[in-house]
């Protein structure tokens, strides 16, 4: 630490327990959903396995869907840290966020299935969630700072990319990086549903659609 920072105050125990509790539902509603969709999930089951009752669960989610949204931020929030600490950019930057889909899969295929259709039902794309510095605490010790300053927008980071790959050479078709990427994320969340719907691999299926982005312009 320099000598012009100033040591972190310690968090207050209350909101340290708070942020337990919270992460303790998450974490139990990721291994109770497997292969199976969200819905069939019962939130008594959840509250059991996390030792926390009904009503602590609707103070930190509103609805039981609201975990996928938490799940969501909370994931992509880790892949955009490993991109940092890695130094990936470009096209090796998209092929581990999507890699990462892929991996997640072959332990918890439902759950990528469950955030797609809460996605499809919902009117608009749901706020992402604000962390607590307790939650942020526990979620990414040590590396708290950096994770309370990353902005967490999935498009963002694809249109960065497609940026990167651009200058890397690694892309040279002619669209904006905007419209790309939104064919980013399209890829994203279709080609896992084409993969699961006919039973290809993940990770190869994305692999298609890639080839399409970063092919030469004709």
């Amino acid at each position: 630490m320099s000598a012009g920072e100033r040591m972190p105050l310690p968090l207050p125990l209350r909101e340290i327990k708070k942020a337990r509790a919270k992460i303790a539902l998450y974490e139990a509603s990721l291994d109770l959903i497997g292969g199976a969709s969200f819905r069939a999930v019962k939130l008594e089951d959840i509250c059991a396995k996390a030792e926390v009752s009904k009503v602590t669960f609707f103070k930190f989610f509103p609805q039981k869907e609201d975990v996928l949204v938490y799940f969501m931020y909370v994931w992509l929030l880790e892949r955009l840290l490993e991109i940092e600490e890695r130094r990936l950019r470009g096209a090796g930057a998209i092929r581990h966020v999507l890699g990462s889909v892929a991996e997640g899969a072959r332990t918890r295929p439902g759950l990528m299935l469950s955030l797609i259709g809460f996605l499809s039902e919902s009117q608009m794309h749901p706020c992402m969630p604000a962390l607590s510095d307790a939650e942020l605490h526990l979620l990414f010790p040590g590396r708290e700072d950096r994770a309370r300053s990353t902005p967490v927008d999935l498009f963002a980071l694809f249109r960065r990319t497609i940026d990167e790959a651009k200058a890397d050479g690694d892309c040279t078709r002619g669209e904006p990086s905007a419209v790309l990427g939104q064919w980013l994320t399209t890829v994203f969340y279709g080609g896992y549903l084409t993969a699961h719907m006919c039973r290809q691999d993940i990770m190869e299926t994305y692999e298609l659609h890639l080839a399409m982005v970063f092919r030469a312009k004709e």
